[in-house]
């Protein structure tokens, strides 16, 4: 019987690998550095390090996996060669994003620089034809015209072509011909329409979600050949199922088509972790804050459940689909300090990553990294840095940080170590009060919990900046997110825009549409060979005041759709806009606008082995003591996680050191052990 739940993060340093045992409830983590070069090899190198001690492969229940490849084809611009066909006379839609559609242009929108076009205007076709908002033909297209236009795509190279004609939400025949027509001319390339990817309104979200999709399905799709290929040469044939940007996943045969759900995969997984985690402590309200090697991500958790938005910015982009709400900067162990122009010391967002890494690595780079200063700082072991898989330079982290910091500002090398944590403090402390302040939430009422690599080092500092009255450290931190995938469940977004007043519509014919939208969504889970009976849908309904652009989520009970439903989700939608926007127009219309369907397979969670008893005391964890840095040397006790029992506590400054990540207890802070396991560090150094 299959008995191994597997879940692997690849991350910008290192991929994560978590195995759970179902049948013994062991865990089993590791880290192995990723690959950049060649990606799936990572993930089998982390593989080979829990099956080659003679386990069997074929014995693997689920694997999951979360990814980074799409962000990255994204962000460095190392997507496919697309091209875009849009309706005849709207090319401008893509370069004039409206008003408030993107960030950066609410305040500014006359000077602020445009997110750069993934597909030019000479790669762009314009299409004969024209529907019309309530889907009827305005103007056939124009096949013939159409296929002397297409003619320009043979030997261009074209890998992917994303289609978006006006108003295809409504109505999809033009779309479907094109790709019919696209194959004639350039059947190797890959076509992807709008009215698939994203049917609903507004056309700049909808053409930029949809060139996305096109711009990296080929190198999604290629990555996750290779990677399904790798896995079957290793005897694990179970489905792949890898973690979208709104935390649930799905199978990589489900993605191939729209990989743009895949944005946030890696981050999206540490927090269902965090929430896990405050299920299980009775902690509802959490800060979930990931520090890797290359990055920082921060999410919130309210009554045990992430934050869901209906679109996100990844990097200059904007994309139109459902996302955990996630702040991310380039602030992460390999991230390089330096010097500007004026004289000021920085940090990040740049990243020594993997390759060649920190100075302090084997082979590592040249140029001085948030690794480094720890390293200088005394809170890292160069002896036992992952575990000691391998041993850190302290001698190179210093000459780095001397030469490039030090020297030029004319301080001592560990003024400048220190100068770089500050630094790094204050970008990652601006991260969650992005996330909480921003969003009107206090900080003081959130706990920390804090993964990743590098996470368990600097969150005591950041919490006590932030006045966050505790800190959450895993049992396994570093390999976190990884062991987020396991808790999480097979989910995927529906939705579709079908505009009506809310006083005028039937309740019948919303039934009708939400069942018809569940009948598609049945299909694609039970093709998986998962039983109806396993598969749950939950309904909800986009209202708006007939004087507004854009639209709130409602809830829509199943059981509850009967001839007063109406009144019931119109004093709904009144209190929800009151919540959000402090006020109510209850004398105006309300107008639907989309219908949304969540279809999701309920996984098991995993039970979590509680932690032996012990006292107060943790002398028999003492493993060494050594000089610190904590803005002056500090005689340090150093502790091996592995020996804390729950109801061992420690007053800061310590070490706790483990395989996968370090955490340090500063001067003032008190920690103690859970009886998951769980460092609970308590900033002002009050007992509970």
């Amino acid at each position: 019987m299959a008995r191994y739940r597997v879940g692997i993060d690849i991350g910008g340093t290192f991929t994560d690998l978590c195995v759970l045992d179902e049948q013994g409830g062991e865990v089993f983590n590791s880290k192995v550095l990723s690959t950049p070069a060649d990606l799936p090899q990572g993930v089998m190198n982390a593989l080979d390090e829990f099956f080659g001690d003679g386990r069997v492969p074929e014995d693997v229940a689920f694997l999951f996996h979360a990814t980074t490849i799409a962000t990255n084809a994204l962000l460095e611009r190392k997507g496919a060669k697309t091209w875009l066909l849009i309706s005849e006379g709207f090319t401008g839609i893509y370069e004039t994003p409206e008003l408030g559609e993107v960030r950066s242009a609410t305040y500014d929108y006359l000077s602020y620089p445009k997110p750069p076009m993934l597909v030019r205007q000479r790669e762009t076709i314009q299409i004969p034809e024209r529907i019309d908002f309530r889907g009827n033909v305005l103007r056939a297209l124009d096949e013939a015209e159409t296929r002397k236009r297409l003619a320009r795509l043979e030997g261009t190279g074209v890998e992917s072509v994303a289609v978006c004609l006006l108003f295809s939400f409504m109505n999809a025949a033009h779309e479907r011909r094109l790709r019919e027509l696209v194959a004639e001319v350039v059947p190797d390339a890959q076509v992807y329409l709008s009215c698939e990817t994203l049917p609903q309104i507004r056309e700049y979200p909808r053409l930029t979600t949809t060139v996305v999709n096109a711009y990296v399905a080929p190198v999604v799709n290629r990555y996750i050949h290779r990677l399904e290929a790798a896995l079957k040469s290793r005897r694990i044939t179970k489905p792949l199922y890898i973690m979208q940007s709104n935390g649930g996943s799905l199978t990589g045969a489900a993605l191939r088509d729209i990989p743009v759900r895949m944005i946030e995969s890696g981050p999206a997984a540490g927090v269902l972790g965090a929430a896990h985690l405050g299920r299980m402590t009775d902690q509802l309200k959490i800060i979930s804050f990931d520090m890797g090697g290359t990055t920082a991500k921060a999410g919130i958790i309210q009554d045990g459940e992430p934050r869901i938005v209906p679109r996100f910015q990844a990097g200059d982009w904007l994309i139109s689909t459902p996302s955990l709400d996630l702040v991310e900067i380039g602030a992460g162990g390999g991230s390089i300090a330096w010097i500007d122009k004026s004289g000021l010391l920085k940090v990040g967002p740049q990243s020594a990553g993997a390759d060649p890494g920190p100075a302090c690595y084997p082979g590592g780079g040249a140029l001085p990294t948030v690794t480094d200063a720890d390293v200088t700082l005394g809170w890292l072991n160069p002896e036992f840095f992952v575990g000691g898989k391998f041993s850190l330079d302290a001698g190179a982290a210093d000459r780095a940080i001397t030469t490039h910091i030090a020297e030029p500002l004319k301080l001592s090398a560990i003024e400048a170590a220190n100068g770089i944590i500050k630094i790094v403090s204050s970008n990652m402390v601006e991260a969650l009060r992005l996330v909480t302040v921003s969003r009107g939430e206090d900080p003081r009422d959130y706990v920390l919990v804090a993964f990743g690599g590098a996470g368990p080092v600097h969150a005591a500092l950041l919490a006590q900046e932030l006045k966050i009255p505790r800190v959450l450290i895993p049992a396994a931190p570093g390999v976190h997110a990884a062991m987020g995938l396991l808790v999480s469940d097979l989910k995927r977004d529906y939705v579709q825009t079908h505009f009506a007043d809310l006083q005028e519509v039937e309740v019948g014919e919303i039934q009708r549409r939400f069942e018809a939208m569940e009948a598609v969504a049945q299909q694609e889970f039970e093709s998986q060979g998962i039983p109806r009976e396993r598969i749950v849908h939950e309904r909800a309904i986009d209202l708006r005041y007939s004087i507004q652009k854009y639209e709130l989520p409602v809830p829509v009970v199943r059981s509850g759709l009967k001839p007063d439903a109406k009144a019931g989700w119109r004093r709904a939608f009144d209190e929800i806009h009151e919540k959000h926007f402090g006020s109510r127009a209850e004398d105006q219309k309300v107008e639907v606008v989309n219908y949304r369907l969540t279809t999701k397979v309920i996984v098991p969670k995993p039970a979590i082995i509680e932690s032996p008893s012990g006292g107060e005391k943790c002398d028999v964890a003492l493993k060494a003591r050594r000089k610190a840095y904590f803005d002056g040397w500090r005689d340090t006790p150093i502790y091996d996680r592995g020996k804390l029992v729950s109801g061992n506590r420690l007053r800061g400054p310590a070490i706790i050191e483990q395989m996968d990540s370090t955490t340090v207890v500063h001067p003032g802070q008190e920690a103690r052990i859970d009886r998951f396991g769980n460092v609970i560090i308590d900033i002002n150094g009050d007992r509970p």
